[in-house]
């Protein structure tokens, strides 16, 4: 369980709307840009049963950068919105090379259901995809995460089933459906409460939607908020004010 420290510490710092200072950082709520479509894999990735400083729990969650990196994007997606998509594709690879690749900042992948029927069960694929590869092929977790933002239909959710899930995963090199269906039957209530405490954590930033995200300086204890899927400039210019804190 998170202590009452820890949730009363992080809605201090992260409570609020609008243009936000939080020790020098800033939250940004700003339009989205139009560039052409990329897809990231992380040069580095790793693991952690931390709890960091703003309360986020790490276990099981798919971490892409260096271990001591000073900065954390906590990001909390839901496979079904197309705002993350468009984050992912248009945002997401400058952010990728510029800071993550670079040893600026780590990304932490969250859950964040809240689009349609699916939107759990795609969270918890995910879950289990990383936790099948995380030792073994950590790429191959991005790989998958790519593909299932590109099976995204432009005419709603209803794409969403185990049956394109079923598919993705089969096509996806590096990743067992064996494995991860095993992983869904005996690990799907813990993964299920641990997505709770990823939308918990959301709310208590008052993050009420995805993409949504929070940047935490480590060692200054400087912690911003972005909401949508934000312009690479909006981005990187938050990132460079929590990192200088």
């Amino acid at each position: 369980m998170e202590s009452e420290d820890n949730i009363t510490r992080r809605r201090a710092l992260l409570a609020g709307g609008g243009t936000i200072a939080f020790g020098g950082a800033v939250a940004y709520f700003a339009s989205r840009s139009e560039s052409q479509e990329q897809e990231y894999v992380p040069d580095a990735f790793h693991t952690s049963e931390e709890t960091t400083g703003l309360g986020v729990e790490l276990a099981g969650r798919p971490i892409a950068g260096e271990a001591d990196a000073p900065v954390d994007i906590y990001y909390w997606t839901d496979y079904l919105c197309p705002f993350c998509k468009k984050f992912e594709t248009e945002t997401l690879p400058e952010v990728g090379r510029d800071y993550v690749d670079a040893g600026e900042a780590r990304l932490i992948t969250l859950s964040y259901p809240n689009i349609g029927e699916y939107s759990t069960p795609s969270a918890v694929w995910s879950r289990c995809v990383w936790e099948q590869v995380a030792d073994t092929d950590p790429a191959a977790f991005w790989r998958w995460h790519g593909a299932a933002f590109d099976a995204q239909s432009e005419s709603g959710h209803d794409w969403a089933d185990d049956e394109t899930f079923t598919s993705i995963t089969e096509q996806t090199e590096g990743v067992s459906v064996a494995d991860v269906d095993a992983c869904r039957q005996e690990r799907g209530d813990a993964i299920r409460e641990s997505i709770d405490t990823d939308v918990a954590t959301a709310q208590s930033a008052r993050i009420q939607g995805t993409p949504g995200f929070v940047l935490y300086n480590r060692e200054s204890d400087a912690a911003g908020k972005i909401v949508g899927a934000q312009p690479y400039d909006n981005f990187a210019d938050a990132l460079d004010r929590v990192r200088e804190a």
